[in-house]
C-alpha cells in the first residue's frame, strides 16, 4: 500500500478516535449517573444569585426545617423494563396527590420548598428521583423523555392504591419537561392537571442554547451529533426525539406553563414555543425578575395563589 495513503489512513484513525472519544465525554460527562453524582458534588451550574436565592431565601430556609421535622417515607416501584424506581412520599391522608419532578442533578431532598407547600395545603406528594439520579435502577438520564414512562407508571401506582385519588403533575426545569412529555402519552384518568415550571422545547434546542453560553465559538451541531451518536449506542436514545414540544401538542391534559421573565439558562422564549404548542387547555404564568427555576421564591404570592387557583379548578370540581 502507498505509504502517503498508509499515513492518511492513520491520521483519519486518530480523528475518527478524538470524535468519538468526545461523544463519550459529553454522555458520560452529563447523562450518567457517575458524572451527574460528580456534578452533584461541584460547584453547581447556577449563577451566584440564584444560589444565594435558593438557599438563603425565608421560604429557602422555612423548607428546609420541614424537610427536618416531617416524616416520609422511601417508596419505590418497577417500570415495564423491571427497573427499580425510588420516590419520597408525604403522606397527608388527602385524595390529591402531586407528582413532583426534579431538576437535573437534583432530588425530592432540595425540592423541600414545594414539599412544604403543598403538605401545608393538605395534599400528598410522590416526588420521584429521575433516572439515574438517588437509588433509581438506571445508569443513564434522558432529561425527561424514557423518564416520561415513569411518571405514567407512578400515575398508575397511586391510581392503583387510591381509585378515587386526583392527581397533579408539577415540575422544574427538567422536571417540567419530564411531565410534559408525560402528559403526550396516555394517562390514568385520575391524571387532572399539569403543572410545568420553565421547561425546554426540545433538548437539542437547549444543549445548543447551554454549549454557545459556555463555550462561545464552540461547533455546538457538531459535539451534538458525536454526543447523539453514542447516545444511540450506549442508551438507545436519539437527543432529537426528546421534545416537549412535540410532546405537548398530543397533551389532553389542563397545563400551567410557568416561566420567569430572566430565565436565560432554559430561555424565556421557550415557555411561549410551548405554550403556543400545547393542545390541550392552558394557561401561562410569567414571573418577572426571576432567573431560572426559582420562581415560587422571587414572588411566591404570584407563584402559588396562580398554582392553586390552576388545581382548585381542575381538582375540587363539584
Amino acid at each position: 500500500m502507498n505509504k502517503k495513503i498508509k499515513n492518511a489512513i492513520k491520521v483519519g484513525a486518530i480523528g475518527a478516535g478524538a470524535l468519538a472519544a468526545t461523544g463519550n465525554f459529553f454522555i458520560d460527562a452529563f447523562l450518567s449517573s457517575k458524572g451527574i453524582k460528580k456534578l452533584q458534588q461541584g460547584p453547581g451550574m447556577l449563577d451566584e444569585e440564584t444560589k444565594n436565592i435558593l438557599h438563603k431565601s425565608p421560604e429557602a430556609l422555612e423548607g428546609i426545617e420541614f424537610y427536618r421535622s416531617t416524616a416520609h417515607k422511601n417508596i419505590f416501584t418497577f417500570n415495564k423494563d423491571s427497573k427499580c424506581l425510588h420516590a419520597l412520599e408525604y403522606d397527608n391522608g388527602s385524595d390529591i396527590y402531586i407528582i413532583f419532578c426534579h431538576g437535573f442533578t437534583g432530588d425530592p431532598n432540595t425540592d423541600n420548598v414545594f414539599a412544604k407547600r403543598y403538605y401545608d395545603m393538605g395534599y400528598n406528594l410522590v416526588m420521584p428521583y429521575s433516572r439515574a439520579h438517588g437509588k433509581s435502577e438506571h445508569k443513564y438520564c434522558t432529561m425527561g423523555w424514557f423518564e416520561r414512562f415513569d411518571i405514567v407508571d407512578w400515575a398508575k401506582y397511586i391510581s392503583d392504591r387510591n381509585p378515587d385519588a386526583k392527581i397533579v403533575l408539577h415540575g422544574v426545569s427538567m422536571g417540567s419537561a419530564t411531565v410534559m412529555m408525560a402528559t403526550g402519552e396516555t394517562l390514568p384518568s385520575n391524571v387532572k392537571c399539569c403543572i410545568a415550571d420553565c421547561g425546554f422545547t426540545n433538548l437539542w434546542d437547549l444543549y445548543s442554547v447551554r454549549i454557545r453560553d459556555l463555550c462561545p465559538g464552540a461547533p455546538a451541531e457538531l459535539l451534538l451529533h458525536l454526543a447523539n451518536a453514542v447516545a444511540k449506542v450506549k442508551i438507545g436514545f436519539d437527543i432529537k426525539d426528546a421534545s416537549a414540544v412535540e410532546q405537548v401538542k398530543k397533551s389532553v391534559t389542563p397545563t400551567l406553563f410557568i416561566h420567569g421573565e430572566k430565565d436565560d439558562f432554559v430561555p424565556f422564549w421557550m415557555n411561549y414555543s410551548l405554550y403556543e404548542a400545547a393542545s390541550c387547555e392552558k394557561q401561562r404564568l410569567v414571573v418577572p425578575n426571576s432567573p431560572h427555576a426559582i420562581s415560587e421564591l422571587v414572588n411566591p404570592e404570584l407563584y402559588w395563589s396562580t398554582v392553586t387557583a390552576f388545581i382548585d379548578k381542575y381538582c375540587k370540581q363539584i
